[in-house]
């Protein structure tokens, strides 16, 4: 992993990732290949303070789509926003 001075978060995808992929069932089309780096910009208070979860793929493709298509914020940025949204009109 490494961070530019923008504090892009360059992750590169090794042969466990792939391993795992597969064992989740995810499709082959849908493996990126080894080595194969995803790059993101985590918002500023990510870096301090960071959880992990595990999402569905169809729903992290769902933002990933809409950030691709749409030219909006990293995907990351609108489950966190989806889920703000979705806590405030409890």
């Amino acid at each position: 992993m490494s961070t530019t001075n923008e504090r892009i978060i360059e992750i590169a995808v090794t042969a466990a990732d792939i391993r795992q992929m597969r064992a989740d069932g995810v499709s082959e089309n849908e493996i990126p290949s080894l080595g194969a780096v995803e790059r993101y910009r985590p918002s500023s208070h990510i870096l301090h303070n960071k959880v992990a979860i595990l999402l569905d793929t169809d729903i992290v493709d769902h933002f990933k789509k809409k950030a691709e298509l749409g030219n909006l914020e990293f995907y990351q940025s609108q489950i966190n926003e989806t889920l703000r949204h979705a806590i405030e009109s409890e």
